[in-house]
Order: structure tokens, then C-alpha cells, then sequence
């Protein structure tokens, strides 16, 4: 009898430190999210472990990078820390919006809102350059512990745009 008391208390005790580790995978932590869907004619580019990424704000990253290799459209799929603007915020628009533009590094937004994303609410930036016919999206939701930024550049087609939301969409946990 006391020996599975033991048993349990050791069990109780592995579990408890798993739900406050990061990264362990069990409850908290940071999780890798994988992809359902690749279009034809995309691969996998680049896949950087979490914590392999650091930003100005101290907070940890991970990347995943699929690219067209017909025409160069790309997804970078960054997962990391939640930053405290969405901590106890990750179904708040304004909160995801504010996120998405303080994200858009590259391009100046023309466009701002919400939309779902693999079944998430998320915050959203756009601008379309018409000289090199291309879009560009920052795309910012929440699951669980982990943050999704997601970077994409495609050009200006709706075959384009189709192939690069079916990918994010897919994305899975």
C-alpha cells in the first residue's frame, strides 16, 4: 500500500512539473504546430527549432518556412512565446490587430481585421504592391501557450492566395 502511494505521489509530482516546464509538451510550454496541407509544387524551406529565435522583447521563437519553388510565394510560420499585449487577450481583435501591425516589420499595412485561421480568431495586416504584383500578410493568433506570427508573400492571383491560405489553414497542434 504505501508503495503505490509513492507511485503516486511520484506521478502527481511528474505531472505538476511538466504543466509549469517550458516547451515540455504534456500541458503548458510552447508547441510545435504542424501542417496538414502542402500545395503541389511547395516544400519545406526551413525549420528552426523553438528558442533557436530571439526578438528585441526577449521572447523565444521557432520557424517553419514552405516556399512555391514554380513562383516563389512564400509562408514563414513562427511560433513562440505569448507576448503580454495577448497574454489573457487571445480572442481580443483590438489586441490581435495591435499585435499584427507591431509585427508587420516589412511592409506598411494597407489593410487591417480579423478572420479565422485553422479554426482560431486571429488578427490580421495586408498591403498589396501593384508594381511587383505581389501581397503581404501578417497573420497573429493564439493556442494555448504558444503564439503564431505567420509572415506571407504571394503574388497577385487568386491561385496564389488559394494555395497560401489552404496551407495556414491547415495548420494543426
Amino acid at each position: 500500500m504505501k508503495k503505490k502511494g509513492l507511485i503516486m505521489l511520484g506521478l502527481i509530482t511528474i505531472l505538476l512539473l511538466a504543466s509549469i516546464t517550458p516547451g515540455c509538451g504534456l500541458f503548458g510550454g510552447v508547441k510545435k504546430p504542424s501542417v496538414g496541407y502542402v500545395p503541389q509544387d511547395w516544400y519545406r524551406y526551413e525549420d528552426i527549432s523553438y528558442g533557436e529565435i530571439v526578438d528585441n522583447a526577449g521572447l523565444e521563437w521557432g520557424l517553419i518556412t514552405y516556399v512555391d519553388e514554380v513562383d516563389w510565394d512564400a509562408v514563414n510560420i513562427f511560433y513562440g512565446d505569448v507576448p503580454s499585449i495577448l497574454q489573457g487577450n487571445e480572442n481580443d481583435s483590438a489586441a490581435l490587430i495591435a499585435y499584427a501591425v507591431e509585427c508587420s516589420l516589412v511592409f506598411v499595412p494597407q489593410e487591417t481585421g480579423t478572420m479565422v485561421v485553422a479554426g482560431h480568431l486571429a488578427g490580421y495586416t495586408r498591403t498589396h504592391d501593384a508594381t511587383n504584383a505581389w501581397y503581404e500578410m501578417e497573420i497573429i493568433f493564439v493556442e494555448g501557450s504558444t503564439c503564431i506570427d505567420i509572415y506571407t508573400i504571394f503574388d497577385d492571383n487568386a491561385a496564389d492566395e488559394a494555395q497560401v491560405m489552404s496551407l495556414i489553414n491547415s495548420i494543426d497542434f
